[in-house]
């Protein structure tokens, strides 16, 4: 929470808690109008699938796009964004990879978006990939948690 505290201070902001309020952050200078306050790359993020309009999975744009070759789910508009997202993607590529053609076809954005967040985790505890001090970890590991609980369930029910 501290690094949290720190980057925000940085920024001219603070988080607070105020009994009538709850948790808040409050500003600690003058913003002037059309000013950007803070900004912060997604956790984990996933187009949405669309009969119509396939996207790219690292900046949403639907022209000039290329099929990941190994699994076949993923589209990138260039190497750009290939080469950003390929530390998270080569696990998930893995992954996708030993399903059969049907079932690719039934991995949903909310699947996806679940293996993702489990990934980022992985490779950031390992310290494959930066963390920083936005990063919720006690968020993340609740979900995470929550969603290995759900898998299990669902294969032990499928058994």
């Amino acid at each position: 929470m501290e690094d949290l505290q720190s980057a925000l201070n940085e920024q001219g902001l603070n988080v607070s808690s105020l009994p009538e309020k709850g948790r808040c952050l409050l500003a600690t200078r003058d913003f002037y109008p059309g000013e950007v306050i803070i900004s912060q790359e997604p956790y984990v993020c996933v187009p949405n699938k669309s009969s119509v309009d396939s996207r790219c999975d690292g900046c949403f744009t639907s022209s000039n796009l290329k099929k990941c070759s190994a699994c076949h789910v993923v589209w990138y508009c260039g190497s750009t964004c290939q080469k950003l997202d390929w530390k998270l993607h080569r696990l998930e590529c893995q992954a996708l990879s030993t399903l059969d053609k049907d079932r690719r076809k039934s991995v949903t954005p909310s699947i996806r978006l679940m293996v993702k967040l489990y990934l980022r985790r992985k490779l950031q505890s390992e310290k494959v990939i930066p963390s920083t001090a936005t990063d919720n970890y006690n968020l993340v590991e609740a979900l995470v948690s929550r969603i290995l609980l759900h898998f299990t369930l669902c294969f032990q029910c499928s058994i």
